[in-house]
């Protein structure tokens, strides 16, 4: 393993896929946040798929009809779906259109409350194993990394990992990355608060990375209003 800064990590282009991991506060979401931001304004699509309705994006446009997607609107959108409706046909109705537009960066938060190990919504599925060729990437976030679709692991090109709480989740990471869970234990309880492990699949080769700076943890919980017109 490699001893890091965020400087010397692989660049993620626009089109690759990231899994994140960790339990509630470890940073997973502030990260994700943080490669959406990185994600040019202009040029690409960015679409946060916000099942719980809990980020707070103010320059994005929220929208609430996954078959009426306002490209036109905004390089940024932010969509919230409709609980009393079928989940499943909502997110795949989102991910299809998303493939069929391309050019578009998605984070996909919570993705546990959307898809298990047994069941993915065919639009999701389409998006994660054929993505790449519609210049389609983005970011999956979970706590629970052995509750959803393996495709999300197996399609990453990355995967970023906070700390994680149930012993099952760091087992499972812990045979995706090519460790042993004793191993991986062992460098779990290293990480402080906001540091985590970033593991480049194609190069095979895990990172730790030191915290997200405090400063950018407070700017991105608690942002300033800006006007979404």
């Amino acid at each position: 393993m490699e001893e890091a800064n965020e400087n010397e990590l692989p660049v993620i282009a626009p089109n690759d896929r990231v899994a994140i991991f960790g339990g509630t506060g470890s940073g997973k979401s502030i990260l994700a946040h943080v490669l959406h931001n990185s994600i040019p304004n202009e040029g690409w699509w960015k679409v946060i798929i916000d099942v719980t309705d809990s980020i707070i994006e103010p320059a994005a446009i929220d929208f609430y009809d996954p078959f009426e997607v306002p490209w036109d609107k905004s390089y940024n959108l932010r969509f919230v779906p409709d609980i009393s409706q079928s989940l499943d046909e909502q997110i795949s109705a989102l991910f299809l259109s998303i493939y069929a537009h391309g050019v578009c960066w998605f984070w996909l938060d919570e993705a546990n409350e959307i898809s298990s190990a047994h069941k993915t919504a065919f639009g999701l599925r389409k998006v994660l194993l054929q993505g790449r060729k519609a210049y389609v990437g983005g970011v999956s976030c979970t706590p629970r990394p052995r509750d959803i679709s393996k495709s999300i692991i197996t399609q990453s090109q990355y995967i970023a990992i906070f700390t994680i709480v149930d012993y099952d989740d760091r087992a499972y990471v812990a045979k995706n990355i090519g460790m042993a869970p004793v191993e991986f234990d062992d460098l779990m309880s290293t990480l402080e608060e906001y540091e985590y492990l970033f593991y480049d699949v194609r190069m095979r080769t895990l990172y730790k990375v030191p915290a997200i700076p405090i400063e950018v943890v407070e700017k991105l919980e608690n942002p300033p209003t800006e006007d979404k017109g």
